[in-house]
């Protein structure tokens, strides 16, 4: 018991003299109690910056020099963009992720046709053209063969003979050239055997783009001149499913020598397949 009370009056005696300690050294001494100085800061460490990658640049093709025939059959619009059929002026719109077919390239742009008829322009780059050329690159276009050099024999050199015995001068008549025939001239063809040209062409699918019997209607037309050569030509009406709805659509046939050389759509005359 005496041990037990012992312990707690030491315990007691401790900690009074922890709490009552910087008020007795003060009244006992006059001096206040002291704190430790505070320890500088370390510096920070200089936090590097992290690396930025540079932006890697979209792959190219040069297209520049392609041919009609080397373009896919399709390519997909990126953005909206617009076209106009034969015959209309109000143009519509063609929303981004409709597929066309493209025609030729000119510069930086690309001429496309959709639904046959319709035509418009779009940059390349707003298209998935040069992603197409890069996954299936196109066949070399053709070029014509080179002209063969034929190697010619080293002429030899004139012989010299003895000069001759001058004979008496004869009298030689000339021959009189003949003269060359005149160019048959090829009659112009009547309205009824333009009319028969161009439904003979129809029926043996000289073109894709429009059959026989969507034709409602034939007519001759005037002689015309077209990349330097003249033609006759006649026209042909057709009923047709455009973007604007069921319309009626001209297509015109240029004749020479009594055959139909070629169909073009007569607003652009672009060449109809």
């Amino acid at each position: 018991m005496k041990f037990f009370l012992a312990t707690i009056g030491i315990i007691g005696a401790g900690f009074l003299g922890y709490v009552l300690e910087p008020d007795m050294r003060l009244a006992l001494t006059g001096q206040a109690p002291t704190r430790p100085a505070p320890q500088p800061a370390l510096p920070a460490a200089p936090v590097t910056p992290a690396a930025v990658p540079s932006p890697v640049a979209a792959p190219g093709y040069d297209y520049s020099n392609l041919q009609p025939s080397q373009l896919p059959e399709k390519i997909v619009l990126k953005v909206q963009a617009l076209a106009t059929a034969p015959g209309e002026t109000e143009s519509v719109p063609l929303p981004a992720g409709t597929k066309v077919k493209p025609m030729r390239i000119e510069g930086k742009d690309v001429l496309f046709s959709v639904l046959g008829t319709a035509q418009g322009k779009i940059a390349v780059d707003q298209t998935n053209l040069v992603e197409q050329l890069i996954a299936n690159p196109p066949p070399p276009a053709t070029t014509p063969p080179p002209a063969v050099v034929t190697q010619t024999e080293p002429t030899p050199p004139p012989v010299v003979e003895p000069m001759p015995v001058k004979q008496p001068e004869v009298v030689v008549e000339p021959t009189p050239t003949p003269q060359p025939a005149p160019a048959p001239v090829v009659a112009a063809m009547s309205a009824e055997d333009i009319v028969k040209l161009m439904q003979e062409s129809i029926r043996s699918g000289q073109i894709k783009e429009f059959t026989f019997d969507q034709v409602i209607g034939w007519k001759a037309g005037e002689e015309e001149e077209f990349e330097g050569e003249k033609y006759q030509t006649g026209l042909a009406a057709y009923k047709a499913e455009t973007i604007f709805g069921v319309k009626n659509i001209q297509a015109k046939a240029l004749i020479q020598g009594g055959k139909v050389m070629r169909w073009i759509w007569p607003t652009s005359g672009l060449e109809i397949q």
